[in-house]
């Protein structure tokens, strides 16, 4: 089990929450997504995380990289 830890822009609400959980979901390996709203960080625990299609995925969802 391994934690990706990503900090996230444009994050402000629970609606962005849930469409950064969503989106998320189908992505393999990935068991567990927790999002913070006033940093932006976003915890992704699971196995053989990829960071790159992760990162690519929220920030196709409107939430790049900080």
């Amino acid at each position: 089990m391994e934690t990706l830890e990503i900090f996230a822009q444009n994050i402000k609400c629970m609606g962005c929450v849930n469409n950064i959980k969503t989106g998320l979901a189908d992505i393999p390996g990935i068991e567990r997504i927790e999002v913070d709203i006033e940093t932006g960080k976003v915890s992704i625990t699971g196995t053989s995380l990829q960071k790159n299609i992760i990162t690519e995925k929220i920030a196709v969802l409107g939430y790049p990289e900080q």
